[in-house]
């Protein structure tokens, strides 16, 4: 080989090469990429057979096969791909070999595999709509969710991009499109975003947006994989938690919040401002404190103990309290507490909705007191006046049937008359003022 005019070629070749012998397969020469990249000497390379190099389990079947895999002689397993041609060498039939390194190749190719096999069983797997969108040819591909989660069946489960832009709700479209283009242009690694989209059913379904950017050697985007998922329910939920919120907040009822210890009894997590200014209490003051707080020295109510048993046994109540603001003043109350549960059925807080019925209490005690006045009245007049109407009324018939002259006769008559219809106002006042009830 020294001999030959493409020596040089050989030895300066930056990819290893090697003559070995065709009958007895030892090496009769390597170039110097071959000892720099396998890590043998030139002398270790003459004293072995092209079989060394392989590795030891594929020496079986090795023939025809290509590409190989070789050792280096620190215990690397190298992925090879050989181009050799028969030559004569020294009077020696040989053969003249190239060895391209292709193990980052395999490697590669092996994850790109591994990645497209991972993204099948997930796209298979989830329940949400995975998409692929290819930037060159502006096509969609959907894994099956195009059809559970969105409703349509579409042949291959391809669309074109505007097939998506298209059917994103018009009052986000403008928000939604121009986000995700921008992703797009400024060579972003991942867009998302919340939307609205029409599904084949007709409906409208929120939907959580995720995407990832695949980027050229140029940082230009030239693909993005992505997820949609339904958060209607969750969207729905948040809408209905706000809406009970700002109810909450907007009451002028007081609203109380404890947790569920029993054991050391409960405390107070949550008031909201109608409490606040009913109570006369700060927030602070109250947050972490226990209701008792309310009853200021009055701890013997019987509605206190109905609300002991109903904690116990895990049930709403609905009682009326006397409570006493900061500054010492009573005031009534009517109370609704309902238990909290969690997605376990585990009672996890106490709500309370607290109403001021102080000016109630004291408009029906009002009226409890003029139906007693009206009931006296009843009495007075069934029992005090009737007694000397009922003497005129006698004394009138006496002196009727004592043969008074005939004037006399029409008076008398005149007051008869008179006495009766008297005797019928009383009856009537008696009648209405005995059955008097509050409205």
């Amino acid at each position: 080989m020294e001999n030959n005019s493409y020596y040089n070629l050989f030895e300066k070749s930056p990819l290893p090469m090697w003559v070995f012998d065709v009958s007895t397969l030892c090496f009769l020469d390597v170039n110097t990429a071959a000892v720099v990249h396998y890590g043998f000497s030139k002398d270790e390379f003459l004293a072995m057979t092209v079989t060394d190099l392989l590795a030891p389990e594929d020496v079986p079947f090795v023939k025809n096969k290509n590409p190989l895999r070789h050792v280096k002689k620190n215990g690397q397993l190298i992925h090879v791909e050989i181009e050799s041609n028969q030559m004569e060498f020294k009077g020696t039939l040989a053969r003249l070999v190239l060895s391209h390194d292709i193990t980052e190749r395999i490697a590669h190719q092996k994850e790109v595999l591994e990645n497209v096999e991972r993204y099948d069983i997930v796209s298979k797997a989830t329940s949400d709509v995975v998409w692929d969108y290819d930037l060159t040819t502006k096509v969609v591909s959907w894994n099956q969710g195009i059809n559970g989660v969105l409703k349509y069946q579409i042949m291959d489960n391809t669309t074109d991009i505007d097939w998506w832009r298209d059917r994103v709700h018009p009052e986000d479209r403008q928000r939604v499109l121009a986000g995700f283009d921008k992703s797009l242009i400024d060579g972003g690694k991942s867009w998302e975003d919340k939307y609205r989209f029409f599904c084949g059913d007709g409906s409208y379904r929120y939907i959580q947006d995720r995407g990832y950017i695949g980027l050229d050697e140029n940082g230009v985007a030239y693909r993005m994989i992505g997820a949609m998922q339904d958060i209607t329910r969750q969207m729905e939920e948040e809408h209905w938690s706000k809406l009970l919120e700002s109810v909450i907040i907007n009451t002028t009822d007081g609203v109380l919040i404890t947790d569920a210890n029993c054991d050391a009894g409960p405390s107070i997590v949550y008031v909201n401002d109608a409490l606040i200014e009913m109570s006369g209490y700060s927030r602070a003051e109250l947050i972490g404190a226990r209701p008792d707080i309310f009853h200021g020295a009055d701890h013997d109510q019987q509605g206190l103990e109905k609300i002991h048993q109903a904690i116990k046994k895990k049930e709403p109540c609905n009682i009326e309290l006397s409570n006493y603001t900061k500054e010492g003043r009573l005031y009534d109350v009517s109370i609704n507490i309902s238990p909290v549960s969690n997605s376990l059925g585990e009672i996890t807080h106490w709500i309370s909705i607290r109403r001021d019925i102080t000016e109630t209490r004291a408009y029906v005690k009002a009226i409890e007191e003029q139906n007693k006045k009206m009931r006296n009245i009843a009495w007075l007049q069934s029992h005090k006046v009737r007694v000397p109407l009922t003497r005129i009324m006698s004394l009138v018939e006496l002196l009727a049937n004592s043969d008074p002259n005939k004037e006399t006769q029409v008076l008398l008559e005149y007051l008869s008359k008179s006495a009766v219809e008297l005797d019928e106002i009383i009856i009537d006042i008696t009648n209405h003022t005995g059955n008097y009830n509050a409205d």
